[in-house]
């Protein structure tokens, strides 16, 4: 049955990639259907809900006693990957490490891509300071498992990485673990197998580390899983993010004189940053007045998406992908990001932007009210998740530019990482020796 299935999955990107080639030819047609046309494969994935779950390859070696040692786990590591979401949990992960826990990272999915030589190079930009030894190892291939002692813990950092701890934890002295959450992830799907299993993971025997008290909150006026216990609450380390003053922050001088410019934070296939709504909020903004003269880039992709059509003669085009410092520096040279987030978490983009003195337009979600955007930096335009807000607030914000404001990075947030995860990591170095 299954093979049948996923031969009328391939027959149908066949048909997908036939038609892309049409598509091309008309941009308003590949606008509307650019999920279709730049991930056929993604795509007809979508239409069918099959669980094709990757254990996870560890032997327990008794003859570690009661050695401890964290294990991070992720999915998988590589340079590409550096975003706000990886670099918090290594920052995390070498913070407690300097409680004198040994750390390892450990990919679940994927074998490690990245050399101890890149990897420590990195670790010392992003967090600075002595770097403890931090070792990558793989738990993903059968052959050569993954040795763990029976003291040792495990930091799951994504709900796959949580199911994959499942069937190990009960070879392990405490079956407890530190769970790592940047997101309610369970949104990342529609009511589906993997929406399930996400949600399940909530109700694991875990210690909540959860970037961002905003989410937190979200979490237990949800209530899945353990998050419906109030006692739960005793148990919850929550820090909000940090936005390096070290890297965003104003231009040192006047920016240089030149078209103004708006970045949109692009990601088609995150569904939770709502691409359509945001590209139709552009189309709809960019006829106003206000935006004459402008130019429109598209950021945040790794695959980029194509030059698409706007109002007045503009036209949206893809900027290359940057890293961490890059990124600051595009964020600067900027004047305004437009950057939806359909989620409780505020999202990294948005709070970066103002701290470089830059406007930025993203939306509000339920504990993420407008006043709570607006209350976080000046240089935050909030609006509700719908075509027409997002587009007032998209003219309202190149007004304000228009109108020369002052570009100052005020932000009620942390502005290094030291502040806001060195009691996180302490904390989280106690309950590891409670283990």
């Amino acid at each position: 049955m299954i093979n049948r299935v996923l031969e009328r999955v391939r027959g149908a990107g066949g048909k997908l990639r036939a038609q892309a080639a049409l598509l091309r030819r008309d941009p308003q047609a590949f606008a509307a259907n650019l999920m279709q046309v730049t991930h056929p494969a993604l795509f007809c994935e979508r239409l069918i809900d099959i669980m094709n779950p990757v254990p996870m390859h560890v032997r327990v070696d008794h003859s570690l006693g009661s050695f401890m040692r964290l294990n991070v786990l992720n999915p998988a590591l590589s340079r590409e990957g550096m975003t706000g979401g990886p670099n918090t949990i290594l920052n995390l992960a070498v913070r407690v490490a300097r409680h004198d826990i040994p750390v390892r990272l450990i990919t679940t999915v994927k074998p490690g891509s990245v050399s101890a030589e890149w990897l420590r190079h990195h670790l010392a930009e992003l967090v600075g300071g002595e770097i403890p030894e931090i070792a990558v190892e793989t738990a993903a291939v059968q052959a050569s498992p993954l040795v763990v002692g029976p003291g040792e813990a495990f930091m799951a950092t994504h709900w796959t990485t949580a199911q994959q701890l499942k069937p190990v934890l009960p070879l392990m002295r405490s079956q407890s673990f530190i769970y790592m959450l940047q997101e309610f992830e369970a949104g990342f799907y529609a009511w589906s197998s993997n929406h399930a299993l996400a949600l399940e993971t909530y109700g694991m025997d875990f210690w909540p580390v959860t970037n961002e008290n905003l989410l937190a909150e979200y979490f237990f006026r949800t209530g899945h899983g353990r998050f419906a216990d109030p006692g739960f609450r005793e148990r919850s380390i929550a820090f909000d993010p940090a936005i390096e003053s070290r890297v965003f922050h104003p231009p040192a001088q006047p920016r240089a004189d030149g078209p103004k410019t708006l970045l949109f934070y692009a990601r088609p296939t995150n569904h939770r940053n709502l691409f359509g709504l945001g590209l139709e909020a552009l189309r709809r903004a960019s006829a106003d007045p206000a935006f004459a003269g402008w130019q429109m880039l598209a950021i945040g992709g790794r695959g980029g998406v194509p030059e698409l059509p706007l109002s007045n003669g503009h036209v949206l085009r893809p900027a290359p992908w940057r890293g961490y410092l890059a990124y600051a520096d595009q964020l600067r040279a900027a004047d305004m990001l437009l950057a939806p987030m359909l989620s409780p978490h505020t999202g990294y983009p948005a709070l970066e932007m103002a701290a470089c003195g830059g406007l930025a337009v993203t939306n509000a979600f339920s504990v993420k009210t407008v006043a709570v955007l607006e209350g976080l930096s000046p240089n935050i335009v909030a609006t509700e998740a719908t075509v027409e807000d997002m587009a007032a607030g998209l003219v309202r914000g190149a007004a304000m530019v228009n109108a020369g404001r002052p570009r100052e990075g005020t932000l009620n947030l942390p502005r290094d990482w030291a502040e806001a995860l060195d009691p996180t990591a302490q904390r989280v170095a106690e309950v590891l020796r409670s283990f």
